[in-house]
């Protein structure tokens, strides 16, 4: 529109400026112009390397249980959810096996309840034992005491008899009794002295029945011992015979087979009705969100990556330029001597899809610190580049150079200003120092 408008005033213009020669021109010619801003920058372009998009994940559908598919919700290319269910299985007849693992749990229980129950003897023989092993301790000590009594009275009447025989001695030596009577006398007194070393060396039988009972309920604490490892052998017998019968339970109900992911049916190898195993996968669920734009690239151009960058990508096919960060650069070559390099993009709309074209876009400073016109604001003639830009509403030409050019924009080297507006439309018809007007952009 604003174009239609800047035609119309030239028109105007130059018909104004027409007529019979013999009219006096009294207005001074305006062109309409278009301006944008002269800046003083990096002219940076963007280095291209061809890639292609492919998926970031891809994950298959398998059964847990092999069985028919009396189910299927999906189709090829559907888009599903993660836990959707995609569809239904059903093992077939298990109830046999049910049974059996039922019967297999019975036969652990009762083996715990047996091994119980035999803890529980063990624990009341250690018991029993214990109650022997303090009998056998009092009955020690109160032999000891009665003992101890016994070797007492010995050891007093040896020292009596003793006693006496030295008595008796000494008057067969005055020569007051036969020596007789000292033989008889001495004879008791080594009689006494040898019961009462009896007595003192003798061993009680009490202690003997002591050890033994204490042996006796060592022998009673290792038998019930035994009784707890078997005890916990029989509940680890019955916990794995209930997983078994949870399992053979899980195997004989109808399974709901879900999406492990979500995203888009790729693959679908079974119909409704057929046989399916938890071996082999029956669908393929590809992921579209993030996606992976892999590119190779030479040896020269592996500098220009590195891990975690943000780089743009351009995707042609849906004419979109999407952010992206590099996730991999191969420090190895593939089979065709060139490298690896991996980008993931978001692709929450899932627009972009598996197999697309995608350029990743390498800035690149050509020239640093020029001035950045429009490439439509620079006039080729001949063998002179100029440009117009607006000094005091007139059209002020200005021979540049050109260092580098692009499609919209182009490093030039010129004697500008910092607040230089070059003309970027009507300069055609311009000529140094001719009036303009500027055209404003409709709203």
């Amino acid at each position: 529109m604003k174009r239609i408008s800047m035609l119309l005033l030239l028109t105007v213009s130059l018909a104004a400026c027409s007529g019979d020669d013999s009219e006096e021109v009294t207005e001074e010619r305006v062109t309409p112009v278009e301006i944008e801003k002269a800046v003083k920058d990096d002219f940076i372009i963007d280095r291209e390397i061809v890639g292609r998009a492919s998926t970031a994940n891809s994950s298959p559908v398998t059964a847990r249980t092999p069985g028919e598919l009396v189910t299927l919700n999906v189709e090829k290319g559907d888009r599903v959810e993660e836990g959707e269910t995609i569809g239904v299985v059903d093992p077939g007849n298990g109830e046999n096996q049910v049974e059996l693992q039922q019967l297999a749990v019975r036969q652990a229980e009762k083996q715990l309840e047996n091994a119980q129950i035999t803890k529980e003897q063990a624990a009341l023989g250690v018991e029993n034992a214990e109650k022997q092993v303090n009998l056998a301790k009092e009955a020690a000590k109160s032999e000891e005491s009665q003992t101890s009594q016994a070797v007492e009275a010995a050891h007093e009447q040896y020292q009596q008899a003793q006693q006496l025989a030295d008595q008796t001695k000494k008057l067969v030596d005055e020569g007051a009794i036969p020596e007789a009577l000292y033989q008889q006398a001495q004879s008791r007194a080594d009689q006494a002295k040898a019961q009462y070393q009896q007595l003192k060396g003798q061993q009680p039988q009490s202690t003997s029945a002591v050890a033994q009972a204490e042996a006796q309920l060592d022998q009673a604490q290792q038998q019930l011992e035994q009784a707890q490892v078997g005890v916990d052998q029989a509940e680890l017998q019955v916990e794995q015979a209930n997983v078994q019968l949870n399992q053979a339970k899980d195997q004989t109900a109808n399974e709901a087979v879900t999406a492990p992911t979500s995203g888009e049916i790729s693959t679908l190898n079974a119909s409704e009705g057929d046989f399916v195993t938890n071996q082999q996968p029956f669908a393929t669920v590809v992921g579209l969100n993030p996606m992976t734009v892999t590119a190779s690239v030479t040896a020269d151009q592996l500098s220009l990556f590195e891990k975690g960058e943000e780089l743009e990508v351009a995707i042609d096919s849906i004419n979109q330029t999407v952010p992206s960060t590099i996730q991999y650069v191969s420090s190895v070559p593939d089979d065709t001597g060139l490298y690896p390099v991996e980008a993931q993009v978001d692709n929450e709309d899932e627009k972009i899809k598996p197999g697309m074209m995608a350029t990743i876009l390498l800035p690149e400073i050509v020239v640093e610190n020029t001035w950045i016109v429009p490439t439509d604001a620079v006039v080729e003639e001949g063998n002179e580049t100029y440009i117009y830009h607006v000094v005091d509403e007139k059209a002020v030409r200005l021979d540049v150079e050109v260092v580098e050019a692009q499609t919209d924009r182009t490093a030039i080297e010129a004697d500008l200003t910092g607040d230089a507006q070059v003309i970027t439309t009507g300069q055609l018809t311009l000529s140094d120092g001719g009036k303009v007007t500027i055209m404003k952009e409709d709203a």
